[in-house]
Parts: C-alpha cells; structure tokens; sequence
C-alpha cells in the first residue's frame, strides 16, 4: 500500500520517528519566505508542488501535517478528480484547533470526511470533539519517543559548552517564557543554558537583549548538529504557558534520556510521569531551582527517563495498531 506524508514544514521529529512502523514516503516542503507579506505566495508555491507530487506518487493513502489547513484542501481535490479511492489521514497538531487554521472555510466539513484524524493526546482530543469532529473517525496517536542516531560523527567545535548546562530549544513563539529562563540564568550562573531555534522569530514577542553571559544562542541548527548537542546535553528544558500544548523536545529528551525540566502543566505531568521535574514556568526561581535539582539527580532522572520511553514506546505502538486497523480495512 503506498503511502505519501506531506508536510510543510522544513523539519520535524514526530513524522520520521513515525516512518519506519507506517512505511510512508515522507515529504518536507520547506520553502518558506521571511516575510508575512509573502505568506499567499509560499502557499501558492507549496500547493503546486503538493499537487504535483500526488500526481506523480499516486498514492493509495495521503497523510497530510495540519495546520496548516490548505494540504487538507489539496488532499481532496486529489482525490474528487483523481483518485476517489485515496484514503485520507490527517495529522493534528493542537495549533490547528486555534485561529486561525481552524477557521478557514469547510475545515471542520473536511475533516469529517477524512478517514482518520490524528490528534496527539487525550486533552486535545476532548477539545476536538468539542469543536464538531466526529469522534468515530478521532483517534490519539501521541509522538513516538523520538529515534535518534547515536553514532553521529560532525566537528563541533563551535558548540563547546562547559558541563554542566541545560538544552531549551525554542521556537520562540508566545507561549514560551524566554525572558523568565533569562531571568533564572542569572540567578544560576554556574549554569549554561543553550537556546537554539531561530532568533528572528523572537522579534516583537520576546525581549533578547542583555542576554546573560551564560546563555548562548547558537540559532537554527541543521539535525545532525542538533541531536548532537541533545545527546551531550546535561538536560533538557521545554517550557510552555499553555495547558494543552505537547512539547516536541519533552519527546526527544525522551528519545534520548535526557532529565527534562518541565511546565507543571496537566498535560505534560500526564505524559511525562517519569525522569522530570516541574516548574512554574512564569516564576524564574521555580526555573532555577528546577534545573540546578535535575543536574543534581541526573543519573536517578535519567534511568527513569529511560523506562518511560519503553512504556511510552509500548503505548504508542497499541495506539498506532489502531491505525493500521482503519487503514487495512
């Protein structure tokens, strides 16, 4: 059965750790334009190249990564004037149930006539089905322990980090407290803190100047030189405000059995019972204290880290049986 995963996006962890169980073609469409003014055109670009790779793999089941909502739209033209058989996936992020992805029109229509929706945990599930999906064809599929190559070889020399020092990669979009992890950098100088992710995206939402001497931005890291400074991290920190939000790099710490310092949020106490500690990520003590206790545990944090990511690992592949289920129908 060919299968095609389209996402548009450069990069991410849960559709490749995903890969080797469902056996899709997985496709990163990462063109993408600074500014906002050209957004209409990168879709524009990217909805020719999702056409045309349909066209061209004809697949028997389409996967597409939502938000955001226009590769739903392009995945049932494909499939009104093409391919009425195609079976349609569509992965959820819980972005896509916020403006303004779900307000566009016929969104919740469409995902009603897919046959699977994918949704990433129960707390975002109870919130869809709240918003008019039909739970007959909602299903959680939650990230799989990220899978990460540990025999990688790259010279790092611009990457040298005094142990011991804590990962925070960001996004830097609003709901991550970037000025409160500055703040606690300050109350714990004897600790690095490394924040990686496109600084860029930080301007007029986080205030980046007078960043402490312990803190280092060394950007948007290309994956090979990511993961390595995941697997030589001391441990790692995700931090969010939201409930709802499932943090990728909690996963990847996973992945890794890395310590994780944690937003003491229902959701990420849920899924991450092992091998974390939480914090108040609006309070930078809590984050100090948070961060200088999972060093100081370290060895204990990471064997259990270690043993939620096989109990992680059993579960997810229960949940993505019951893909397959659907899909072998």
């Amino acid at each position: 059965m060919k299968q095609l995963f389209i996402a548009w996006i450069a990069f991410q962890r849960r559709p490749i750790s995903m890969q080797p169980y469902f056996g899709y073609q997985l496709k990163f469409l990462s063109l993408a334009f600074h500014s906002r003014y050209l957004r209409p055109l990168e879709y524009f670009f990217k909805s020719v190249i999702t056409l045309w790779l349909l066209l061209c793999e004809q697949p028997q089941v389409v996967w597409v990564q939502l938000a955001p909502t226009p590769p739903l739209y392009l995945a049932y033209l494909y499939k009104v004037l093409f391919n009425s058989q195609v079976a349609i996936i569509a992965d959820c992020h819980n972005v896509m149930f916020r403006y303004p992805w779900i307000s566009f029109p016929g969104a919740i229509a469409l995902l009603n006539r897919c046959d699977v929706v994918l949704v990433h945990n129960d707390y975002v599930k109870e919130q869809v089905k709240a918003a008019g999906v039909n739970p007959k064809t909602l299903l959680v599929l939650e990230d799989r322990p990220s899978i990460v190559n540990y025999n990688i070889v790259a010279n790092l020399d611009r990457f040298v980090f005094l142990h011991p020092w804590v990962l925070f990669p960001c996004s830097f979009n609003a709901d991550e407290p970037i000025e409160a992890v500055l703040a606690a950098a300050r109350l714990i100088p004897k600790i690095t803190f490394v924040l990686t992710g496109n600084i860029t995206r930080a301007k007029g939402i986080h205030n980046l100047k007078n960043i402490p001497p312990n803190v280092k931005l060394p950007g948007y890291l290309p994956t090979v030189e990511f993961d390595i400074l995941l697997l030589s991290t001391d441990a790692v920190l995700g931090l969010t405000v939201l409930d709802g939000v499932q943090l990728c790099s909690a996963n990847e710490a996973v992945g890794t059995g890395k310590p994780l310092i944690l937003s003491q949020t229902r959701l990420l106490q849920k899924m991450f019972y092992k091998g974390a500690i939480y914090v108040n990520p609006l309070n930078p003590q809590s984050i100090a204290q948070g961060c200088q206790e999972a060093i100081s545990r370290k060895e204990e944090l990471s064997q259990q880290i270690n043993e939620l990511k096989a109990e992680r690992h059993n579960q997810w592949l229960e949940q993505a049986r019951a893909v397959d289920a659907i899909l072998n129908s």
